[in-house]
């Protein structure tokens, strides 16, 4: 057993499910950062528990054939991605794998054919949360994501897959805040890019001085951006020019849908991959002008809206109030008569009591927690004839499916994996339960 802190040679057997190579030393697993499936590699330890230990492969020996040049100069210290160093079939590969193998480890039969969504892999973030800091020690103030696994931040000149329009003026904004009066109290940076605009939400924690007000107007008028500053929580969040700044919305071209939303609202991080999925969830769940659906998770009416265009009757049940009527206001914006939405909070125990009414068609769009006290409700007071579930966790979606398909009385009948996050061990996926009969 190599001792403590000592470089030790190791073959990788194989992949976690966060994208980290997994080898045994002398019986005890090790987790390797940086290294693929059947290399050879010299690996640094760097942290030990009693069943595990942590690594990083300071060296390649031998590369996986699938190995390829990070496009990113931060890669491997940049906690925003994981996968650069794999070519970009293998991530396909190996996200899927992730789903399958946690639906038949939870005893799902799984579809024979799975079908992949995935779209242009760079530049696709549309929403990103920024870290900021002043650090003089690394010269004045850094900007960019967290590190890997720590709380430092990468300082970043560039990123390959943020949306251009900030991608661009990384730099700047380090310079930007560099220049306020509290340069050390601006924590964090909002990035919201919608079809008409990108925001910036500049988060800070001591008030900003008409000077600094200044700098950030002429800053987004320079730049071509939305500028917004946050005192406190999300519900802050306001408009360096008020009244003139456009609200931010989101095409879905195949339902004519214009989704409109708050710069500090969830929407999909992949808007060309929220678009296919949303395709395909309508596609699957085949609704008609007699089909009576509803959207548990519902947020703005992502997918809500899209089915209203092929249905009698949507109800939309969402948690948050805020985009509860952030929905309301997309559907009436849309000229969308037939959805109704309300707020309910799916994960109380008042769910067990809650009895929505019948409906033919349910589609379920949960957070990673997934959405088994809502599933149980509906097995077994609405019975749909079919449910869609949109999953960004495949332990969860594993978890839920046992219990469709088994005391639910679900069969799983069709399976996608759609590739949300390019370059991320994040994998979304799609799945379809038809009722047994």
């Amino acid at each position: 057993m190599p001792k403590p802190r000592e470089p030790f040679e190791t073959r990788i057997e194989g992949f976690t499910h966060d994208g980290r190579g997994v080898t045994r030393v002398d019986g005890k697993v090790w987790f390797i950062e940086g290294a693929l499936p059947e290399e050879k590699v010299v690996v640094r330890p760097i942290r030990g528990k009693r069943s595990y230990s942590l690594g990083i492969a300071e060296s390649i020996l031998e590369p996986s054939p699938s190995r390829v040049t990070p496009r990113c100069g931060a890669f491997g210290i940049c906690g925003g991605c994981v996968l650069q160093h794999l070519e970009y079939p293998e991530q396909l590969r190996f996200k899927k794998e992730n789903v399958v193998e946690n639906l038949k480890g939870a005893g799902v039969k799984v579809p024979e054919n799975i079908l992949e969504l995935q779209a242009e892999p760079w530049s696709y973030r549309r929403r990103a949360r920024l870290g900021a800091r002043l650090v003089p020690k690394k010269g004045g103030v850094l900007v960019g994501f967290r590190e890997r696994n720590k709380s430092f931040i990468t300082p970043l000149s560039s990123c390959p897959v943020i949306h251009p329009s900030v991608d661009r003026v990384l730099i700047k904004i380090k310079e930007l805040i560099s220049q306020l009066s509290i340069p050390d109290r601006i924590p964090q940076i909002e990035v919201a890019a919608g079809e008409n605009g990108t925001a910036l939400v500049f988060r800070h924690l001591l008030p900003l001085t008409e000077g600094d007000r200044t700098k950030l107007r002429e800053f987004g008028a320079q730049e071509q951006l939305l500028i917004y500053t946050q005192a406190k929580g999300p519900e802050t969040a306001t408009p360096i020019d008020a009244g003139t700044t456009p609200e931010l919305f989101y095409r879905l071209e195949a339902f004519d849908l214009d989704i409109s939303f708050s710069v500090t609202h969830f929407i999909q991080v992949n808007g060309a991959v929220n678009e296919l999925i949303v395709e395909l969830a309508v596609d699957w769940l085949a609704t008609d002008n007699d089909s009576q659906v509803l959207d548990l998770f519902c947020g703005l009416g992502n997918f809500s809206l899209a089915l209203a265009r092929r249905a009698e009757r949507i109800l939309g049940v969402e948690g948050d109030t805020s985009l509860v009527k952030k929905a309301q206001e997309n559907a009436a914006a849309n000229k969308v008569e037939n959805a109704r939405f309300e707020a309910r909070d799916l994960f109380s125990d008042t769910v067990a009591d809650w009895d929505p009414g019948k409906f033919s068609h349910v589609l379920v769009d949960p957070p990673r927690s997934g959405a088994i006290e809502a599933l149980k409700t509906i097995c077994t007071k609405v019975l749909p004839d079919a449910l869609a579930y949109v999953s960004c966790n495949p332990a969860t979606l594993a978890r839920d499916a046992a219990y469709l398909t088994g005391p639910g009385g679900y069969q799983l009948t069709r399976l996608a994996v759609a590739d949300m996050f390019p370059h991320t061990a994040h994998v979304e996926s799609a799945a379809l339960f038809v009722r047994c009969t």
